[in-house]
């Protein structure tokens, strides 16, 4: 596998080897999570690797490799699970049959790459956005519970938000 994009000065081959180990690792969680049959994920997971070698150079920002490899290897379990209704079932379009993913593995996805985005924000900010969002907290008790004025809440919550737009509307997280 060519690893030299991956490379920096700073970079051992064991920290390179680490690196892509844990890309592999996750993509294939990615990947067997949507399928559910090891050898497909890990052929889903082949087929990422080939698609991610022939895009690296475009990944301009290297700590983004994890997601942007897991968002490809998402897309390409969904394809091959389309592939596969295609062929036992005909086209769909002809068939009329639409694949819908199993339910609530999309959202696992999306809110796993939000989780490790929203580690890059300031500590304060991911402990407010977790409270609002994973504990379902209202801004008022947020405000109480970590002794700040309500509206400084709420001016965190919002700009927490745009900065997870933001990291998360950055093209190199896409495949294409």
């Amino acid at each position: 596998m060519n690893t030299g994009l991956l490379q920096t000065d700073s970079n051992s081959k064991e920290e390179q080897d680490a690196l892509l180990m844990e890309v592999y690792k996750q993509m294939f969680i990615v990947t067997y999570s949507i399928i559910r049959n090891k050898s497909e994920a890990m052929d889903a997971v082949q087929e990422s690797w080939v698609k991610i070698l022939r895009k690296l150079d475009t990944l301009r920002e290297r700590d983004k490799l994890i997601q942007w490899a897991k968002v490809i290897a998402t897309n390409t379990a969904y394809n091959m699970i389309k592939r596969k209704v295609a062929v036992s079932l005909g086209d769909p379009e002809e068939t009329g049959i639409t694949l819908v993913a199993p339910e609530g593995v999309e959202e696992r996805v999306m809110r796993n790459i939000i989780f490790e985005e929203m580690n890059k924000l300031d500590e304060k900010t991911k402990q407010i956005l977790t409270y609002k969002y994973y504990y379902d907290m209202k801004d008022k008790d947020i405000a109480e519970r970590m002794d700040l004025p309500i509206g400084t809440v709420k001016a965190r919550i919002h700009r927490g938000k745009e900065q997870l737009r933001a990291m998360l509307s950055d093209p190199y997280l896409r495949p294409d």
